[in-house]
């Protein structure tokens, strides 16, 4: 018999997590990139979704932002307990620690909830490995980047953003360089890409992705496209440069902006016009 019940509803929230899994003929590793804003809402999702916290091998933090960060110490908790005190390899960029806010059309500053400290994060269970360079991990079936390098003359960050300098004054960050993206090579089809916020602009990152895997074909990617609010004015020509990555998958997530979704799409119906080669899904998550 089948039950209708509401103990199977997983909970929404403004953020990104991702339960990465890899498998090859000898090995299966599982990577948690992000974990959202709120803890609560992370075990929940958790345990309605039946994910077995023992089988996650590694946690990847995007960027310095609370809405990817918020549940971090309670993951690691959940993953400790699950797999009998065994530590968390956890891969951060050394500035994502820093106080962070957006400055009001008035000029106060609105102050983000700030990314747990490194004792925090450590006294919970995390293997800290904290570096802007970088690396493959869990027997090399997960890249991780080093910082984006800025390529477009049209993605220029994240207007209004500041950080907290040494000298306790709120300084200009609309880069964000600590923001960095996770890639995987899908057999037969090509390099999957997941970027959190697309902060260095989506262009930047397939680009990085692209000169980094010259023998492999971009295949798709998943990620907020960061094309909602100030940087809307991006968004032909960000659809424009997507053509030439010839992307078959693209799932647009939490700060791409609901009317925004619409631009894959119509980017793949103009390339079905033309004849252009494969296709694209655009997913609106």
């Amino acid at each position: 018999m089948k039950w209708l019940s509401g103990r199977c509803l997983c909970c929404a929230a403004h953020g990104l997590s991702c339960l990465i899994t890899t498998r090859t003929p000898s090995s299966q590793h599982t990577l948690l990139f992000d974990t959202g804003p709120d803890e609560s809402i992370f075990e929940r999702n958790v345990i309605r979704l039946g994910v077995d916290m023992d089988g996650v091998n590694a946690m990847m933090l995007s960027h310095g932002h609370w809405d990817h960060a918020g549940a971090m110490p309670r993951a690691l908790q959940m993953m400790t307990l699950a797999n009998g005190g065994r530590r968390v390899p956890t891969y951060m960029h050394p500035d994502m620690f820093a106080s962070r806010a957006v400055k009001a059309k008035d000029g106060r500053p609105m102050r983000m909830e700030d990314i747990r400290s490194q004792h925090v994060l450590a006294a919970n269970g995390a293997d800290l490995i904290i570096t802007r360079d970088e690396q493959s991990v869990l027997s090399n079936t997960v890249f991780i980047s080093g910082e984006i390098p800025r390529m477009t003359s049209f993605e220029k960050g994240m207007p209004g953003q500041h950080r907290l300098d040494a000298a306790g004054e709120w300084t200009h960050d609309e880069l964000l360089a600590d923001e960095r993206f996770v890639a995987v090579h899908l057999a037969n089809k090509g390099l999957f890409v997941f970027t959190a916020c697309s902060h260095a602009g989506l262009i930047n990152v397939l680009t990085h992705g692209a000169e980094r895997f010259p023998g492999i074909p971009l295949f798709g990617v998943l990620g907020g496209l960061r094309l909602a609010g100030p940087t809307e004015a991006m968004i032909p020509e960000t659809v424009d440069a997507l053509e030439a990555f010839d992307l078959q998958v693209i799932a647009a997530a939490h700060c791409t902006g609901w009317s925004r979704t619409a631009a894959p799409r119509a980017s793949a119906t103009r390339r079905a016009a033309t004849g252009s080669r494969g296709w694209v899904r655009s997913i609106a998550a």
